[in-house]
């Protein structure tokens, strides 16, 4: 929950901002400023501390030369800090700033002549002999806004008595020229101040801009690469303007020209503040693109008003349009956090409350309500804000991928714990489909029996049973019983065949049958060569096969009164030739009895062909073809329309 008076204290901090500010420094714009020319030397000169540091708070001012004025010109007494536009409005070029100072004696050490700020350009001159200065006296003026002086004096050049140090001031840019007050006193004793001015106005600001460069484009990298999160590129966009904006100013040596240059700064300080503003309405949810859109056209007509701004109170009145619509922005944003008790809301209200009196502060800066050699506070309040900012937003995200974690952990858990499941369904349906498979396994082989050797038996069991003006036939029985043990054997046989291996059924069938066939005096002739495997070749048309061969081969036994019997198989391009070749009376033609058709109901199911041959040289043929094509499906064995026992 965040405090009540968290906001109490931001709004008195802004409080204080707007109505305090500006007056502490009322005393040095009440100073009144004289504008009476008069001989330089009419003022009486000032004396100098030996082991202090005496600061210079009113000079003569002449505009003009490249040389320093004599006494008798017309000079001017102003009050420092001094600015240009309170004694000569719309000038540029170059004044002279005249101090007359009293040493009582040389000093034996170092002296220095200390400038906090001199807009834009300084040198130094003592005695009339010039020092060191700041950048380009000449046009293009090189741009030190900000760039304190530090002038170390030889001691040759102090004089006993009055003592004339000149400043030479030059300005080239519509700015708010002039200079602050001057410090006169012991080298030692002047650096302290001189660095850290230095250190306020120079260095640090270039630390802290290139923090805020750094930051930004951290965001905008963020932002590019999750599109969804536009109010991090609203921050991100509003930390690279704000760090553009500064470089512009802190930059001595513009890349184009001045107007282009004053043009863009000013554009990017502005654009940084609105892009601020609609951060602070996304940030809390607030989405309307009426507003969006106006923000955004505002940022459109920018250049044109910086273009076009004539003076520095009108660049001051553009920047406070874009700081009302920041300020109410931000108010929405803290009203936002305060009522939603947003976690890690505190940093956004310290954030603002810095940089509310700050803001305020450079306006009034700005538009010289404050004393000429003040010190911007914005470059460095900036980035403490942007930071604040961007430690609510690594929160957020820190959260969230603490959420995600957590949601990884919780969809990685139930997805276990599902595949756990979903293996011991695996399983069970694995354990199932082997007890069918055993089943039908089972149902197969009883059905072999059944049609095979079931089916003989039968026949077996009638002839053991004739009417009774008929003897038994046992040489019959006899052959039907050893026909039912065959089938019994070559049922088990099958058993171990591989799908499509037709050379193993064939090998099967001859070394089960030949005890038989050489007991009936028949010669079996092994005619078979290597073959492909057969695609339709699964165990039920290999069973069908095998009684198709096991009947033609009954069929000889009984029938033919052959004594050589081939057994032959040949690959043909799409077939695969299987034939029982016997020396026999041949087939009769009284038609096919119930075993051939029984055969060719077989050779039906499993799709392949069967022809029942009389060879020229006498004989008979079974010829059965095996498709090599798989576009035919197996057949049922209902298909046939007939019974497919193995009876004869």
């Amino acid at each position: 929950m965040l405090p009540w008076k968290y906001l109490r204290w931001t709004i008195w901090a802004w409080l204080a901002s707007v109505l305090l500010l500006p007056g502490l420094h009322g005393a040095a714009l009440a100073a009144p400023v004289a504008h009476a020319v008069l001989d330089a030397n009419a003022l009486p000169p000032v004396p100098l501390a030996q082991d202090a540091v005496t600061t210079l708070d009113g000079a003569c001012i002449l505009p003009g030369s490249d040389m320093p004025p004599g006494p008798q010109a017309a000079w001017q007494h102003v009050a420092l800090p001094h600015v240009w536009q309170d004694t000569h409005a719309a000038y540029e070029g170059a004044m002279w700033y005249r101090f007359r100072v009293t040493m009582p004696r040389i000093p034996g050490g170092l002296w220095a002549v200390y400038v906090p700020r001199a807009v834009m350009n300084a040198q130094v001159w003592v005695n009339g002999v010039p020092m060191a200065y700041t950048g380009s006296m000449s046009k293009p003026v090189t741009r030190n806004w900000y760039t304190p002086l530090l002038v170390q004096v030889p001691t040759g050049l102090w004089r006993e008595g009055d003592n004339v140090i000149h400043i030479k001031v030059v300005s080239g840019y519509k700015s708010r020229d002039g200079l602050s007050l001057v410090s006169v006193g012991p080298l030692a004793m002047l650096e302290g101040p001189y660095k850290t001015r230095l250190f306020l106005q120079m260095d640090g600001a270039y630390f802290a801009n290139t923090a805020v460069l750094a930051l930004g484009a951290f965001m905008m990298i963020a932002w590019l690469r999750d599109r969804d999160q536009l109010a991090i590129g609203y921050q991100g966009a509003s930390a690279l303007l704000w760090g553009v904006g500064n470089a512009a100013y802190l930059a001595a040596h513009p890349f184009f020209d001045d107007v282009v240059w004053v043009t863009l700064s000013i554009s990017c300080m502005v654009w940084s503040a609105l892009a601020m503003a609609l951060f602070f309405r996304r940030f809390v949810g607030r989405r309307s693109r009426m507003v969006e859109r106006s923000v955004l056209a505002l940022m459109l007509v920018t250049p044109v008003w910086a273009w076009l701004s004539s003076s520095v109170y009108v660049v001051a009145l553009g920047y406070g349009l874009a700081y009302l619509i920041f300020m109410i922005c931000m108010m929405q944003a803290i009203h936002g956090v305060v009522m939603s008790r947003r976690r890690d809301g505190v940093w956004l209200l310290a954030g603002c409350a810095l940089l509310v009196p700050a803001a305020a502060h450079d306006v009034a800066f700005q538009i010289n309500l404050l004393p000429f050699d003040a010190v911007y506070t914005l470059p460095f309040v900036g980035p403490i804000m942007m930071a604040c900012i961007f430690y609510v937003l690594a929160g957020d995200y820190a959260r969230s991928r603490r959420a995600l974690n957590r949601l990884n952990g919780s969809l990685a858990e139930t997805l276990a714990q599902r595949e756990a499941a979903l293996r011991e369904s695996f399983a069970r349906l694995a354990e199932l489909e082997r007890a069918q498979a055993v089943s039908a396994e089972r149902s197969r082989i009883l059905r072999d029996m059944h049609d095979g050797v079931g089916a003989h038996l039968t026949s077996a069991l009638r002839q053991l049973q004739p009417p009774r003006d008929q003897g038994v036939d046992l040489g019959l029985v006899t052959q039907t019983l050893r026909d039912s043990l065959d089938q019994l054997k070559l049922s088990i046989d099958a058993l171990s065949l591989q799908e499509g291996d037709v050379v193993g059924l064939l090998a099967s069938l001859r070394f089960r049958i030949t005890p038989r066939l050489k007991a009936a005096g028949l010669d079996l002739l092994w005619d078979v060569a290597d073959l492909p495997p057969w695609p339709k070749g699964h165990a039920p048309a290999l069973r069908q096969l095998q009684y198709i061969l096991f009947e033609g081969l009954s069929n000889v036994l009984q029938h033919s009164g052959a004594t050589r019997l081939t057994l032959s198989a040949r690959a043909e391009p799409e077939w695969l030739q299987v034939s029982l070749i016997d020396n026999g009376r041949g087939w009769s033609g009284e038609g096919e009895g119930q075993g051939l058709q029984t055969m060719r109901a077989r050779a039906h199911v499993i799709g392949a062909r069967i022809a029942f041959l009389t060879r020229p040289e006498g004989g008979a043929e079974l010829r059965v073809s095996l498709p090599l094509a798989v576009d035919e499906q197996p057949r049922s064995e209902a298909d046939g329309g007939i019974d497919l026992s193995s009876a004869a």
